[in-house]
């Protein structure tokens, strides 16, 4: 078995001042009133067969659409699953207010369609910049599909299918920092 960590080391101190900073996961909570936290859900919900697609010709400030979803699942030869945790690499961005590759509300929607149960992406973000909304954010989670930002090292990932294992700490709150691998037989 080998396992490659996908998650940024930062300090609890860091996590206090921005709870959205290092890997995280976002739960419904976090765009939608009285929905579930992070520790509403079981753990099963943070282990799942995962999906790499790749998005790194994409320019920063350009959205990830539904059309180059299914590209990316064409060009990789696969198509996702329902259930199944996709990944987007999009080469990342280091800060939330830097201009970066996101996920359009299509592409959501399109994710959302697909069945999907976790987006992660390597940004701070899934959502542009720009956006005061979170249409991403907001399509993904009324539907309890679990967003993971801030993943790190994808390129080491040499599979397009995977293990995702990412544990958050058991918080009562929308957002919670985890440690996440992909896991290889």
């Amino acid at each position: 078995m080998r396992i490659v960590d996908l998650s940024q080391q930062f300090s609890l101190e860091e996590y206090a001042r921005d709870r959205h900073s290092g890997t995280h996961i976002d739960a419904p909570a976090y765009a939608l009133r009285s929905a579930k936290n992070v520790a509403d859900f079981g753990l099963e919900r943070f282990s799942r067969d995962a999906v790499l697609l790749d998005f790194r010709h994409k320019k920063p400030g350009q959205p990830v659409e539904d059309e180059d979803l299914e590209a990316a699942e064409e060009s990789a030869g696969l198509a996702l699953r329902e259930g199944e945790a996709v990944i987007l690499y999009t080469g990342g961005g280091e800060s939330r207010l830097q201009e970066k590759v996101y996920l359009s509300q299509n592409g959501a929607e399109y994710l959302e369609f697909k069945g999907v149960s976790l987006v992660g992406m390597d940004a701070p973000s899934i959502d542009d910049s720009e956006s005061s909304d979170l249409p991403a954010h907001r399509t993904l989670l009324s539907k309890e599909i679990l967003v993971l930002e801030g993943l790190r090292n994808l390129g080491a990932i040499d599979s397009p299918r995977f293990r995702l294992a990412s544990f958050p700490l058991r918080l009562s709150g929308a957002t919670a920092p985890v440690r996440a691998v992909a896991i290889f037989d």
